[in-house]
């Protein structure tokens, strides 16, 4: 994710409040004064939207895990695929449910398992246990050290 564009705009806004400030040097210094101070806050607060983004993204793919790194001071938004952690066997299936469901459902279910190359109940025992895992997975997850 390129800041420094957004950095730049905000940076060349407020030399455009300078410049109308004309000949006032007090002003002019006071400016690019406040512009040097503002230049770490700014960066921290483009991490943070990229922290944000990251969360809301998380919320959205429960199946997958979302990270913000660093790369060269700039703040990047990695995602990847959680392995399924489902082991069990036909002997761990004791429990039943009846769930109806559109036929339509159905056949994409069947034709998702069948890609997998899952029977139709273990593909639906694997989502749902991938569901209800990242449903206990709240709040931010944050690692690593960040310098500013």
């Amino acid at each position: 994710m390129d800041t420094t564009g957004v950095l730049s705009e905000i940076e060349s806004a407020l030399a455009d409040q300078l410049y109308l400030a004309g000949d006032n040097a007090a002003v002019v210094a006071a400016g690019e004064t406040l512009l040097g101070a503002l230049r770490p806050a700014l960066s921290q607060a483009a991490l943070q939207l990229a922290e944000q983004a990251a969360a809301e993204v998380d919320a959205q793919l429960p199946d997958h895990e979302v990270n913000v790194i660093l790369e060269d001071g700039e703040p990047n938004i990695r995602l990847r695929p959680v392995e399924s952690e489902v082991r069990f066997s036909a002997d761990d299936l004791e429990a039943r449910i009846t769930l109806r469901l559109p036929s339509a459902l159905k056949s994409e279910l069947e034709e998702a398992a069948g890609t997998a190359g899952d029977s139709i109940n273990t593909y639906v025992v694997k989502a749902l246990s991938g569901r209800s895992r990242a449903a206990g997975r709240a709040g931010r997850r944050i690692t690593g050290t960040f310098q500013t």
